[in-house]
């Protein structure tokens, strides 16, 4: 359908306005029907498709919203190292999820369920150790449970996992202060800790089996070997990106059960409700609530012109409460079936580390769902776009005893 070119644009949402983060869902939910594709000024202005049709079209189309320009809004500094693959177009973007995706495989993740399981339970037993009735979930669980599940699959050494940790906890809690010079740092430092670890592995190979960087370097790909700067750029995107959506979907997943006891006897009542409880926690409780494109040309999405150059959001968390796409979608219902949620993106640059995230949700449901009781304690605080979900939430852990 054609539409005409306007000469100004009129901003109809802010992301950041504090009304909205505290009321997103239904801001999502106006904008869905009033402006399915919406404009806003901030950051030198952008569009967000908020619809889930409209954000398949666009991930299906990379000659008309290309990932090579930027990957979120506002855009990460110019500098630094490349996020691969997720800011390369097919085909060049398959030449680096092929060489990662072995590390990714759900049977290659399966084998990191005991050790995970393990973690999960040691770090909740320690919390209520130190203090059951002030459990800092973020901080004491939902944190070091994601610094854990990413050495895991790069195959961190004891070092490295504290090195990282420290680095990825700090840019963490900067980007959530908005303290952008603390950001920029960390963001610096967790780039020389990558190229560091592509270097030593690059020196020094270790079994594919047990070490991602050195899975990669053994893939029998086609063309040149990947330089220091593209496996580096490859670690880079799982080392903030990986830390900051599963933190985020822990403590989401925490606040839900503590305050849906319902949903927490169903599990232990009806285990076989669990897999389908996983999957609305994965919809309902989107970590990454947007990435982005740029329009490669003029174009057209849902009656609406896009002008050549302008950055383009997908919000998937307001497409997975699209009414067009799921029935009673504000509903959160623990036996939904099917969904077809598009938390992890669709297409050329689905999220390969989304067997991880289930993986993860399954361990920390089973552990939280065998406490004697969950209380919020306080009033949590939700994460800023891009993100979306529970930022702070303090538990009481101790039950009726």
């Amino acid at each position: 359908m054609a539409a005409e070119q306007i000469d100004e644009l009129r901003s109809v949402w802010d992301p950041h306005d504090p009304e909205t983060i505290e009321t997103y869902p239904a801001v999502w939910r106006a904008l869905r029907e009033s402006h399915p594709v919406a404009w806003s000024d901030n950051w030198g202005g952008f569009f967000t498709v908020m619809r889930y049709d409209d954000i398949l079209a666009v991930e299906k189309d990379p000659e008309t919203f290309t990932a090579t320009k930027l990957s979120i809004v506002p855009a990460s500094p110019k500098l630094g190292l490349p996020r691969l693959p997720l800011q390369k177009d097919p085909p060049e973007s398959e030449r680096y999820r092929k060489a990662m995706n072995p590390s990714f495989k759900a049977n290659k993740i399966k084998t990191f369920e005991p050790q995970l399981r393990d973690l999960v339970e040691r770090l909740v037993a320690d919390a209520k150790g130190a203090d059951a009735a002030q459990v800092n979930f973020p901080g004491q669980i939902g944190e070091p449970m994601s610094q854990g599940s990413l050495g895991l699959i790069v195959g961190f050494d004891t070092e490295e996992s504290l090195e990282i940790g420290r680095l990825s906890a700090t840019y963490v809690h900067a980007i959530q202060n908005r303290d952008m010079g603390t950001a920029a740092r960390m963001s610096k430092g967790v780039d020389a800790f990558a190229i560091k670890l592509a270097q030593s592995r690059m020196e020094e190979p270790r079994d594919p089996e047990e070490d991602m960087v050195s899975s990669i370097m053994a893939y029998p790909g086609k063309g040149e070997p990947f330089s220091e700067t593209e496996l580096a750029g490859m670690v880079r995107l799982l080392l903030v990106g990986g830390h900051i959506a599963s933190r985020c979907l822990m403590n989401s997943l925490a606040w839900h059960l503590a305050t849906n006891p319902e949903h927490t006897q169903l599990l232990r009542d009806e285990p076989e409700a669990k897999a389908t409880f996983r999957d609305e926690i994965l919809r309902f409780y989107p970590a990454n609530q947007s990435l982005a494109r740029v329009a490669t040309k003029d174009t057209v999405l849902n009656g609406t012109f896009i002008p050549k150059g302008t950055p383009v959001a997908m919000n998937y968390a307001s497409a997975n409460r699209d009414p067009r796409a799921f029935d009673d979608p504000e509903t959160f219902d623990p036996r939904r079936s099917p969904n077809r949620h598009i938390t992890f993106g669709y297409g050329t640059h689905m999220c390969m580390g989304q067997a991880m995230a289930k993986l993860q949700v399954d361990a920390m449901t089973d552990v939280l769902i065998a406490q004697p009781g969950l209380k919020v304690v306080g009033t949590p605080t939700w994460g800023r776009w891009t993100e979306f979900g529970i930022n702070t939430l303090t538990l009481d852990m101790r039950g009726d005893a």
